[in-house]
C-alpha cells in the first residue's frame, strides 16, 4: 500500500468509528497507515509474529508488550489510544514515531495473534501515560475566576497580549540590529559563521514568542551556498520587512494584522472563526514535511465554487497528525481564517460523503507569476499559493513543467527524478492539468486532476520530503 492510500485509509477508518472503539475496530490497513514510511510498515509486518513477543497485554485503550530484538533484553513498547492524539513509546533507539515495534504491536492486536493478557503497564510506561494524562488535564483547565467572570477573562487576555507584544517588540528590535550587522559584514563573513550563531539567534526569537521568524532564521544557512546571493538577499529582505511591519502594525487593517501575526508565528485562534455552511469539497493532495521538531502537513482542497483552501496540521515529534480529509468528494463546513488573501482554512464539524462533480479552475504557465504577484500584493508574507496549470507536461532534463507554447517553470528542489517518472507514467505522455504549490520560483506538483475524476496525489507529496 502506498503512502497516499495509507493516509486515506486511516482517515476513512477514523470517520467511521469513535475513539472509544478505536482499538476494537482497528484494521491492518489502518494500522499500517500510521507508519512514517514504507520501510517502517514492512519492518512492522515482519515483527507481527507472536514468537518475538514474550509479553502482550492490554489495559483499556492502552496496549503494551515486550519485543525481543537482537539484544539481551526485549524492547518495552506501549501504544496510547485513549485520545485523538494516538501516541507510542518504545525503549528502542529509533527516532521514528510510531516505530516498527509499536506498529507491530498494533498488527498483532488486529490479528488477535499471540497470548494477550489483561495487565497494568510497568512503571516506565505507567509514568509516561500519567504524564500524558496530566498534560491533557492541565491544557483543559482554566482558573475558576477567569472561567466564570467575563470581565476577568477580558482582563487576563489583555494582560497576556500586552506582555506578548512587549516580548515581540524586544525580539524584533534585536533582530533588526542582528540583520544590520549581518549585511554590513557581507556574504563571505556570513558563510564563515558557525551554525551555532544561527541557532542562538533563532532560540532568542522563540523566547520572544516569534517562532515563525525563528524558522526563517534557521533557513539562512541553506541559502549561503548560492554564489549570486539573490535568494539570501530576498530572504533577509523578508525578515527586515517583518521588523518594519511590526513597528507600523497599528496602521494596518484587521486582516493585514492577522496576516502579520500569522507570519510571526502566532497560533490560529480556531474558536474565533465564524462557522461556515457545509458545501461540497474534494481533496487535491497534500504535502508532509518536517520543520525542526514538528511534523507539518499542508492539505489542499477545491470547493464547489472553484476556490482553493489550505488546511495546515501540526504535530510534535512522537505524536500522530490528525487524519486528512477523504480522497472522495465530501460535504463539510470549511471556514477561512482571517486574511487579506483567503487561503488557509479549517474544517468545522463532521465530514460526509458526496457525489457532486466539481468544475476545475483554469490556469496557464504564463499567468502563474502574475497570480502570485496579485496574492503577494494582498499578503506579502505568503510563502506559496495553490495553482492549477494545464494542459502541461513534465520534462526530466532539466526538471520542468512545460506547455505546448514553449513556456516552462522549474520543478521544486524536493521533487526527485523518480517521482517525475511516476507522474510521467500516470500521464501516459499526454498533457495533464496539474495542481501544485508555486512559491514564485518553482512549481511542486501535488497531483494531477480532471474535471470528472478524483485528484491523483503525487506520491512524493503524500510521503513528505525530508
Amino acid at each position: 500500500m502506498n503512502s497516499t492510500r495509507r493516509n486515506y485509509v486511516i482517515n476513512e477508518f477514523k470517520v467511521r468509528f469513535t475513539l472509544s472503539s478505536f482499538l476494537d475496530q482497528l484494521t491492518a490497513d489502518a494500522a499500517l497507515a500510521l507508519a512514517p514510511d514504507g520501510g517502517s510498515a514492512k519492518a512492522a509486518q515482519k515483527l507481527a509474529r507472536p514468537t518475538q513477543w514474550p509479553t502482550l497485554a492490554r489495559e483499556g485503550d492502552v496496549l503494551w508488550g515486550e519485543c525481543q530484538g537482537s539484544g539481551a533484553h526485549p524492547y518495552l513498547v506501549g501504544v496510547d489510544a485513549r485520545s485523538a492524539e494516538l501516541a507510542s513509546k518504545c525503549s528502542c533507539p529509533s527516532r521514528k514515531f510510531p516505530c516498527k515495534h509499536a506498529l507491530g504491536l498494533l498488527l498483532l492486536h488486529v490479528a488477535q495473534s499471540g497470548a494477550w493478557q489483561r495487565a497494568t503497564p510497568p512503571s516506565d510506561l505507567a509514568k509516561w501515560l500519567e504524564g500524558r494524562t496530566a498534560r491533557a488535564e492541565k491544557a483543559a483547565q482554566l482558573p475558576s475566576d477567569v472561567e466564570t467572570d467575563p470581565a476577568e477573562r477580558a482582563k487576563a487576555r489583555a494582560k497576556a497580549q500586552a506582555g506578548g507584544d512587549r516580548k515581540k517588540t524586544a525580539g524584533l528590535e534585536d533582530l533588526e540590529l542582528w540583520l544590520s550587522d549581518l549585511v554590513r559584514e557581507g556574504l563571505q563573513a556570513a558563510r564563515a559563521r558557525p551554525y551555532g550563531d544561527w541557532d542562538r539567534q533563532a532560540a532568542r526569537l522563540v523566547d520572544a514568542q516569534l517562532p515563525g521568524v525563528a524558522r526563517h532564521v534557521r533557513q539562512i544557512p541553506d541559502l549561503l551556498h548560492d554564489e549570486t546571493g539573490e535568494a539570501l538577499t530576498a530572504h533577509l529582505g523578508r525578515l527586515w520587512l517583518l521588523t518594519q511591519a511590526w513597528r507600523h502594525r497599528t496602521t494596518f487593517s484587521e486582516l493585514e494584522r492577522a496576516d502579520l501575526l500569522s507570519a510571526l508565528g502566532a497560533p490560529l485562534d480556531r474558536a474565533s472563526i465564524p462557522p461556515a455552511a457545509p458545501r461540497t469539497w474534494r481533496t487535491l493532495g497534500f504535502v508532509q514535511e518536517e520543520e525542526g521538531k514538528l511534523h507539518v502537513r499542508r492539505t489542499w482542497l477545491l470547493g464547489d465554487e472553484r476556490e482553493v483552501a489550505l488546511l495546515l496540521d501540526f504535530a510534535p515529534t512522537g505524536q500522530a497528525l490528525p487524519p486528512p480529509p477523504p480522497a472522495r468528494p465530501f460535504q463539510a463546513a470549511v471556514a477561512y481564517a482571517p486574511s487579506a488573501y483567503a487561503q488557509r482554512a479549517i474544517l468545522q464539524g463532521d465530514v460526509t460523503a458526496a457525489t457532486t462533480p466539481l468544475p476545475l479552475p483554469s490556469g496557464t504557465l504564463t499567468d502563474l507569476q502574475s497570480r502570485f504577484a496579485a496574492a503577494l500584493a494582498l499578503n506579502p508574507w505568503l510563502e506559496r499559493i495553490g495553482a492549477f496549470v494545464g494542459p502541461a507536461y513534465l520534462n526530466l532534463d532539466p526538471p520542468q513543467l512545460c506547455d505546448a507554447d514553449g513556456h516552462a517553470v522549474p520543478l521544486g528542489a524536493r521533487v526527485e527524478e523518480a517521482d517525475v517518472w511516476t507522474m510521467l507514467a500516470h500521464a501516459e505522455t499526454l498533457p495533464q492539468t496539474y495542481f501544485g504549490e508555486w512559491d514564485g520560483r518553482s512549481f511542486t506538483p501535488v497531483g494531477t486532476v480532471a474535471a470528472d475524476t478524483q485528484a491523483t496525489p503525487d506520491p512524493r507529496a503524500a510521503q513528505g520530503a525530508s
